[in-house]
């Protein structure tokens, strides 16, 4: 599978990546990073054979940055992509759901924090086998909590600006609910709610 193919996935998934903006850019390779990282550290084998260097902005597919920005990947407008490896969707399925709403610059910021870009050199090739105990247990952990999560019934609504998940099969985003959700205070994260033997239940 291609790198290009991941990175049309989640254009598809994320159409507010599309801009063409050097943020946007910097999104797109961050969620391609952690799917190659989560995917290493739960299988112990590469994605793909495309490589990921040390940047300043975190760590940045060569390929993917110069097709974006040069090339017109950033107009991709394809609103279905076919991943036929339904183990490789898994990941990018829970990477999408985990890192798709937090900012080019969060994402950069948490990624300046792991071993192999520290530890490269800029511009150089990150080796994924370098990857530290402390980032592999947060992938692993990760890929456990939400590989049974079926996320064609996920829904994703934003509510007074914080951020909610739902199933849409257990919860009915009534005008009672949107209420209710209309009166939370500003959440730092964004909260799973469902709906348990009549009340609302948050995660």
């Amino acid at each position: 599978m291609r790198i290009d193919t991941l990175a049309k996935w989640f254009l598809s998934k994320n159409p507010q990546l599309r801009g063409g903006y050097i943020d946007q850019n910097t999104k797109l390779n961050k969620l391609l990073y952690f799917s190659y990282l989560m995917h290493y550290a739960v299988t112990g084998r590469n994605l793909t054979d495309d490589k990921f260097e040390k940047w300043d902005n975190g760590p940045v597919s060569r390929e993917i940055y110069k097709e974006y920005r040069y090339n017109n990947l950033s107009g991709f407008s394809e609103t279905k992509v076919d991943i036929e490896d339904k183990d490789v969707l898994k990941f990018l399925e829970i990477v999408n759901f985990v890192y798709s709403n937090r900012t080019a610059g969060e994402l950069s910021k948490e990624t300046h924090e792991h071993s192999i870009w520290i530890d490269a050199e800029k511009n150089e090739d990150l080796d994924f086998r370098k990857i530290a105990e402390k980032e592999k247990c947060l992938m692993k952990s990760l890929y456990a909590t939400y590989a049974d999560m079926d996320f064609d019934s996920i829904v994703m609504e934003k509510i007074s600006g914080n951020i909610y998940y739902y199933d849409k099969y257990n919860l009915d985003m009534s005008d009672e609910v949107v209420s209710i959700l209309e009166k939370m205070e500003p959440q730092s994260e964004p909260m799973f709610v469902e709906n348990i033997n009549g009340e609302l239940v948050f995660s």
